[in-house]
């Protein structure tokens, strides 16, 4: 085995044991208006400090091994959830920090004509660093071409990332040996398994099977009724699949009795 793969089922293990992962047989609406069958969130590293630092010096040791130690003069990280590693990174490889906020605002290091590293939890759609990161460290005179994620969903934010010109280093993907590693571990189902891989395949047309699958139908009504879900569950339909907008729609009238426009 080599040594990112055992650091991707170590810190797969950090996620598991600290309930980093959630799985569900229908399933969770992204900010991006897409869904899947999971959630993961890297926060809940910090349960445990034994944990946290491995996940930290994991991300330290992808730094080193990558050679970018010796490229870069700044460590950046955005609000806020990358800031659970880019701080502790950016002291533990003693390279200046920048804090950038989502409102634009930034604290620490000067990066004028200076090369910067941007550090990241997860690589969920790559919106966050293609429009808020990367173009306030290039406003400010920065200079970036990597970017290191703690996990990346290996979907459309690898393509984003390709697009905007930033090198992409990880520590844990989210790929096929993570889903058998955590099947494996009895984390996820036998059926669960199977759905992960089926959306390997292709996501949109799992999402899209979901969504016309009567759990997948009472799933949808259950958010559109809820006035904390309704916004995320409306732009599933408007943004995330709006080619079977009408065909939901009409099927939320006629089988769950809601009717979207008149809400």
């Amino acid at each position: 085995m080599n040594s990112s793969r055992k650091i991707q089922k170590m810190n797969l293990e950090i996620l598991a044991r600290n309930s980093g992962f959630q799985f569900t047989d229908s399933f969770f609406p992204y900010t991006s208006g897409q869904i899947g069958p999971y959630k993961v969130n890297s926060a809940y590293i910090k349960k445990n400090g034994k944990d946290y630092k491995f996940a930290v010096d994991s991300m330290s040791a992808l730094v080193l091994e990558s050679g970018l130690k010796k490229q870069i003069e700044v460590i950046s990280g955005g609000e806020s959830l990358d800031w659970i590693f880019s701080l502790p990174l950016s002291t533990q490889l003693i390279i200046p920090h920048l804090m950038i906020y989502k409102n634009g605002r930034t604290e620490g290091a000067d990066i004028k004509g200076k090369q910067v590293l941007h550090i990241a939890d997860v690589n969920n759609e790559g919106s966050s660093p293609r429009d808020t990161w990367v173009p306030k460290i290039k406003k400010l005179g920065g200079q970036i071409k990597s970017i290191c994620f703690y996990i990346d969903r290996l979907e459309d934010g690898v393509q984003v990332m390709e697009k905007i010109g930033l090198q992409r280093h990880v520590v844990v993907p989210l790929d096929k040996h993570a889903w058998d590693y955590l099947k494996k571990m009895n984390v996820i189902s036998e059926m669960m398994y199977t759905s992960l891989m089926t959306r390997m395949e292709d996501k949109d047309a799992w999402a899209i099977a979901m969504l016309r699958s009567q759990c997948g139908l009472e799933k949808l009504a259950e958010l559109l009724k809820e006035p904390t879900t309704k916004k995320r569950a409306t732009k599933i339909l408007t943004e995330g699949y709006p080619e079977i907008q009408d065909e939901i729609s009409n099927k939320l009238i006629t089988k769950c009795g809601l009717n979207i426009l008149k809400q």
